[in-house]
């Protein structure tokens, strides 16, 4: 609000227009640097301050000695609802009989008290004429009178307790989190200068410190930190600071109270405000019963790992000991079927040691297939014979296992009769993805060359069909086996989504 100094000086002075000739007093300038200059005479001063009246936005009008209206502006009266005409020389009270101008009204006692007590005040106030509106008060006096200045700020006040409201509904459920607060920052260019200006009520319950105290001490939260964490906290944080990215971390501390071992994440982004000033609007959560029962799966997970290898392994021995009854009998035939059946358990095996490092939640295709060639690459010419080209993915349990039996089957052919049955034999692996209407899907192709010529087979064996059979029953995918001369070639095409855990 723009504010005046009046004086007591001739009323001729005050600008006059056609429709206010009754007005009295003086408008004076104040002067930052001492009394007000004096009365402005001259018609050009009268001028600029009449337009100064009209443009200030304030509703504004005097009153005399005798409350009779001496002044009225524009604003004041589209305000009134009236022209100046009409009230200009009358008393308030008889133009507004019933309104909060009346005899026994706040706005009216407030008045006659700067009339008598020649203070100035400011005060908010119901309006004239409009039911459920505010006005913004500034009354001083004025020539042995006084004068007011005011304000319509209805929707400002509406907009402030809306926003009251909703601060008091959102710090009631921020009180109320059960493992979790909300505090906001401000940001400062020193790091060290940043301070909290808002934190919920339930950093007590999850922190043992009241939230008075952490905003009063905000080393009071980090000190609950355990050794450990504290470097790795503030380097996040002083990244964060200094870039504008948002801070997420899962820390330990010590709860201020009951001395507890809790985990907690916190997550915090910077806003800027109309204003330019930054604001971090955090959020810490309580996630110790989370990490509880991540801890506990991982135990279970790694006991059936552990039991499932140990499966494995009585499978092994269970059949060792089977075909050794059979020693003495078996023929060259038998000693190949034992042979290929450890084999095969020995490459499930191996897939599943890829699964268990993983926690049985998925692997990279390169782990599964390092694995898979691990065998046949002992030494360094047998890695120069195997070459692989094509991007790292995740793939799902199912697909990683599947594709560890279909490459043993593929590298035990090649080792008996194909390009590892010599020393000049090549293998490339090769594999890419593309869009397909049904989602990305896995292209991988098995390539020999240098390798004895080959033919098909005479009739299919067991190798053949766990991979053509078994990628379409696991994988709802196709496996096509070329027997050319210069080389076996087999092509897998599978959905790399949609194939289940």
């Amino acid at each position: 609000m723009i504010m005046f100094r009046w004086m007591n000086v001739p009323r001729s002075a005050l600008p006059a227009s056609p429709d206010q000739q009754r007005i009295s007093g003086a408008l004076v300038i104040p002067d930052d640097d001492g009394p007000s200059r004096g009365p402005i005479s001259d018609a050009k001063d009268h001028g600029r301050l009449a337009v100064l009246l009209e443009g200030i936005g304030d509703a504004f009008y005097s009153l005399d000695g005798e409350w009779r209206f001496t002044y009225i502006n524009r604003a004041a009266q589209e305000h009134f609802g009236a022209p100046a005409p009409s009230m200009l020389g009358r008393v308030i009270w008889d133009v507004f009989p019933h309104s909060p101008h009346s005899e026994g009204t706040d706005l009216r006692r407030r008045c006659e008290d700067v009339f008598r007590t020649g203070v100035a005040a400011s005060f908010e106030s119901r309006t004239v004429g409009a039911p459920g509106r505010h006005l913004e008060y500034r009354v001083f006096p004025y020539d042995g009178g006084i004068a007011v200045s005011f304000r319509d700020w209805t929707e400002r006040r509406r907009t402030e307790e809306y926003l009251r409201e909703s601060r008091a509904q959102l710090s009631a459920l921020a009180d109320n989190l059960p493992l979790g607060m909300v505090y906001q920052m401000r940001d400062a260019e020193n790091f060290f200068d940043r301070r909290f200006i808002y934190v919920s009520a339930s950093c007590e319950r999850i922190n043992g410190v009241p939230a008075e105290r952490a905003i009063e001490d905000p080393t009071a939260l980090y000190d609950l930190l355990l050794p450990e964490f504290r470097e790795k906290v503030f380097q996040a944080q002083i990244e964060s600071h200094a870039t504008g990215k948002p801070f997420d971390m899962e820390i330990a501390i010590r709860h201020g109270v009951t001395g507890e071992l809790r985990w907690q994440r916190i997550m915090a982004t910077r806003r800027i405000l109309p204003n330019g000033e930054a604001i971090w609007d955090g959020l810490q959560i309580d996630i110790t019963d989370h990490k509880r029962a991540e801890d506990h799966l991982r135990l279970l997970i790694n006991e059936l790992n552990h039991r499932v290898k140990n499966t494995l392994a009585t499978v092994q021995s269970l059949a060792a000991q089977s075909f050794s009854r059979l020693a003495s009998h078996e023929d060259e035939e038998l000693r190949a079927a034992r042979s290929a059946f450890e084999a095969r358990l020995f490459a499930l095996a191996r897939g599943h040691d890829v699964l268990t490092r993983e926690n049985w939640e998925g692997a990279n295709l390169s782990d599964v297939l390092a694995e898979a060639c691990a065998p046949y690459k002992a030494s360094a010419a047998e890695r120069t014979r195997i070459g692989m080209d094509g991007p790292d993915l995740r793939i799902a349990p199912p697909m990683a296992l599947c594709l560890s039996m279909t490459l043993h089957e593929l590298f035990t052919n090649a080792l008996k009769y194909g390009a590892l049955s010599n020393s000049s034999g090549r293998i490339r692996l090769s594999w890419s993805t593309f869009a397909a209407a049904t989602g990305q899907r896995l292209i991988m192709r098995w390539e020999e060359r240098g390798g004895p010529p080959v033919s098909p087979p005479r009739r299919t064996g067991f190798g053949s069909r766990l991979i053509q059979k078994g990628l379409a029953r696991e994988l709802n995918g196709s496996a096509h086996i070329a027997y050319e001369s210069a080389g076996v070639i087999c092509t897998i095409d599978v959905p790399l989504e949609g194939i289940g855990s």
